[in-house]
C-alpha cells in the first residue's frame, strides 16, 4: 500500500494527479451549478452550449495559472494558507473566463453559473489539496537522508532539521572521504551533496548514485549555474557547450522597461489611497513617513531607495549599517505591520516608474554591504548585471533570513533564466509570500548546531 502511495504521490505523480484531480473539479462543479439554476435559465440549451464551446479555454487558462501560483507542488501549509493560494488561482480563472466571455460573446454563459462554480471550486479544490499535500508528506517525509559535505554539511542537516519538511529526517552526515561513505547512501533514500566537495569527488558519487538508481540531490556552485541553459554546439564530430553571455540581451531591457512603466501605472492607481493613509499615519504618529536610503542597482550605479518608515527615527545613527534581524528594537509597532504586509514598500513605485528599479530582479543592497559581500563573494557582483527588482526569484522561493549565499544564487538563477514569462510569473506568485510567517523575519544567527546532528555525524 505504502508503495502505491509513494508512486502515486511521488514528485512526479503528484504534478499530474493534481492538475488532473483540480480540472474534474473545475468541471463538476460547472455542472452541478447548471444543474443547481437549470430551471432559473431563460435559454438552458444555448448556456450549456456556451459552457461545452468555453470549456477548452477554461482548461488551458486553470493549467498555465495552476503552474503559476504553484499550485501543481505539495503546500506544506495551513488551512488559510492552502484556501488563500487556491482563491488566488481559481479568482483569476473566473477573471480570464469572464474576459473570454465579453470579447468572444458567443461563449459567454450565465454570471451565476460562474460564480456558483467558483465557489464550489475554492471549497473542494482547497480541501483536495490539503487532503493530497498531507498524504505527498506523510510518504515522504519518512524517507531518511545522508548528507555529504564538509564544513557546509552540519549547516545543511541543521536547515533541513529545522524545517521540519521535506528530507527532514537526517540519518547521517558524513565527509566525502568517510571511509563507508558508499555504505551510508545504500543505507539511506535520498543523498544530498553540499556546495563545497571537490568536483571529482562529487561526480564519483553522482555516478554512483546514477548506476545505482539512487535519487541524488547537490547544491549548485555560483559558477555552475553560468552554465545552466547553454547552448550545445558542435565543432566538427565534438560536442561543445556555448555557455551564453550572462545578462539580458537589449531587447530584453526594453521589453523590461515598458512591462514596469505600464505595470508601475497600474500599481499607482490602485496603491495610490493605501499609500496616503500610511503617510498620514505615519506624519499623525510623529517623524517623518518616507525612509531615503541609499541602495546600488544596474552597473554598480547607486541610487535613492523610497520606502515607508517602519524604524524609529535615526535607527542607526549609533550604530551604523546592520542588518535587520528576527527581534528588532528598532521597527515600530506599524513598522511591523507595514513589514508583514508588505505595504512598506509602496513608494518603490517611484523608483520603478524612473528607472532605478525593475518590478523584478535582485533585491537592492546598500554600497556598504555590497562592498563587503564582493570581497566574500567574488560572483555577488554580478547580480547588478540588471536593474534592482522590488521582488525576485530570492524573495519567491527563499526566506528574508535565507543566507546571502543562497540569495545570490537565486539572483543568478533568474538573471541566467530570464524570460518575460518568468517575469509575471514571479509577479503573481509575490502575493503567495504573504502566507510565509518567515518571509519577513531578520538574519537568523546560528551559533551552535544541535547535539542530535553531531551524534548523526559520520568522521
Amino acid at each position: 500500500m505504502n508503495k502505491i502511495l509513494e508512486n502515486i504521490f511521488g514528485y512526479r505523480g503528484f504534478r499530474i494527479l493534481i492538475p488532473l484531480f483540480d480540472l474534474a473539479i473545475i468541471f463538476g462543479s460547472y455542472i452541478l451549478s447548471f444543474y443547481l439554476f437549470k430551471d432559473a435559465l431563460d435559454n438552458f440549451y444555448n448556456n450549456y452550449k456556451s459552457f461545452w464551446a468555453s470549456l477548452p479555454f477554461i482548461i488551458i487558462s486553470y493549467l498555465v495559472l495552476n503552474h503559476i501560483f504553484e499550485l501543481d507542488k505539495p503546500k506544506d501549509f495551513s488551512f488559510f494558507g492552502v484556501g488563500y493560494t487556491v482563491v488566488l488561482t481559481v479568482g483569476s480563472l473566473l477573471f480570464t473566463t469572464m474576459a473570454i466571455s465579453f470579447f468572444i460573446r458567443e461563449f459567454a454563459f450565465p454570471r451565476s453559473i460562474l460564480l456558483t462554480g467558483t465557489v464550489f471550486q475554492i471549497i473542494a479544490i482547497t480541501f483536495w489539496h490539503l487532503f493530497a499535500s498531507h498524504i505527498y508528506f506523510s510518504v515522504n517525509k519518512g524517507k531518511s537522508v545522508l548528507v555529504i559535505g564538509y564544513e557546509k554539511s552540519q549547516a545543511l542537516a541543521y536547515k533541513l532539521m529545522e524545517s521540519r519538511g521535506m528530507w527532514s529526517k537526517i540519518k547521517h552526515v558524513c565527509s566525502p572521504k568517510y571511509p563507508k561513505v558508499y555504505e551510508l547512501i545504500n543505507e539511506c533514500d535520498i543523498t544530498i551533496i553540499t556546495e563545497d566537495v571537490e568536483e571529482t569527488l562529487k561526480q564519483e558519487i553522482i555516478l554512483y548514485c546514477v548506476e545505482k538508481g539512487h535519487p541524488v540531490l547537490y547544491q549548485p556552485k555560483n559558477l555552475e549555474i553560468l552554465q545552466f541553459n547553454a547552448n550545445f554546439l558542435q565543432i566538427d564530430d565534438s560536442p561543445v557547450l556555448d555557455v551564453r553571455e550572462f545578462g539580458l540581451s537589449q531587447g530584453s531591457k526594453t521589453t523590461k522597461r515598458i512591462t514596469d512603466v505600464l505595470l508601475g501605472v497600474v500599481a499607482l492607481v490602485v496603491f495610490f489611497i493605501p499609500l496616503v493613509f500610511i503617510y498620514l499615519a505615519l506624519k499623525t504618529g510623529g517623524g517623518t513617513a518616507f525612509y531615503v536610503q541609499e541602495r546600488m542597482t544596474r552597473d554598480n550605479k547607486i541610487f535613492k531607495i523610497y520606502k515607508f518608515r517602519t524604524m524609529v527615527e535615526n535607527a542607526e545613527a549609533i550604530s551604523g549599517p546592520v542588518l535587520a534581524r528576527d527581534v528588532d528594537k528598532r521597527i515600530t509597532g506599524l513598522g511591523h505591520i507595514l513589514r508583514s504586509t508588505r505595504l512598506d514598500e509602496i513608494p518603490q513605485i517611484f523608483n520603478i516608474l524612473v528607472g532605478d528599479m525593475s518590478i523584478v530582479g535582485p533585491r537592492p543592497e546598500r554600497p556598504f554591504f555590497v562592498e563587503q559581500f564582493c570581497k566574500e563573494i567574488p560572483e555577488y557582483n554580478l547580480r547588478h548585471r540588471v536593474k534592482a527588482g522590488l521582488t525576485g526569484l530570492a524573495q519567491v522561493q527563499g526566506k528574508y533570513n535565507t543566507s546571502v549565499r543562497d540569495k545570490l544564487k537565486y539572483d543568478l538563477l533568474y538573471i541566467n533564466g530570464y524570460s518575460l514569462a518568468l517575469d509575471i510569473k514571479l509577479i503573481m506568485q509575490t502575493l503567495n509570500i504573504l502566507l510565509r510567517r518567515n518571509s519577513t523575519e531578520g538574519v537568523k544567527s546560528v551559533e551552535e548546531l544541535d547535539d542530535e546532528i553531531e551524534c548523526l555525524t559520520r568522521r
